[in-house]
């Protein structure tokens, strides 16, 4: 019985001392630096980001891939989003569209004490990448009045293509969005 516990008692102890275990990595998306925008308009208007909506399928903190040709979705247990993504996506979009529209006031809604002139709802479709192949943004975004009038309604869809690893999808991500909200920033300006 004693050999038996000494036995067992290595193994374990071996186990945790010779295993290696890979660090996660975690990854933000990145505001649109002020040197690439120029300002689309000086008009002073109040502008409310909504929380931004997600499928399921992407709303986790893993990195969520796919295999060209393949539905089998790849999740990423080692590459992982540095915050919830929905919040992420939200704040990143409020900075790149206060940098097209400087006198204006953007932020994030997180209240419904807080008094917007216009609403910006986005509801994300697609936000994945095929692997070390494509980045693909496709999302729906309205903007609206505070008493729920739509003013716009529009459907965008982005790609580009990515080189391997998980820092280039961030950062072509994280343009992306930028993308869009540059075509945001632009319909915004008309009311």
């Amino acid at each position: 019985m004693k050999k038996i516990i000494t036995i067992l008692s290595f193994c374990l102890l071996s186990g945790c001392l010779g295993g290696y275990s890979p660090q996660s990595k975690f990854y933000n998306l990145q505001p649109l630096s002020s040197s690439k925008t120029t300002p689309l308009s000086t008009k002073k208007l109040s502008i409310g980001i909504s929380p931004t909506e997600l499928p399921d399928y992407i709303d986790k903190p893993q990195i969520i891939s796919f295999d060209k040709g393949n539905p089998q979705m790849n999740i990423d247990e080692l590459n992982r989003w540095g915050e919830p993504l929905d919040s992420m996506i939200q704040r990143t979009i409020a900075s790149d569209i206060a940098l097209y529209l400087p006198n204006s006031i953007v932020k994030p809604k997180s209240s419904l004490l807080e008094k917007f002139n216009l609403l910006v709802d986005v509801q994300i479709i697609r936000f994945d990448m095929i692997k070390n192949q494509q980045a693909i943004l496709d999302a729906w975004w309205y903007i609206s009045t505070p008493n729920g009038t739509i003013l716009k309604r529009q459907q965008s869809s982005f790609n580009a293509p990515i080189k391997k690893g998980y820092d280039s999808y961030a950062n072509i991500m994280s343009d992306l969005l930028g993308k869009m909200s540059k075509t945001i920033a632009e319909q915004l300006i008309k009311y």
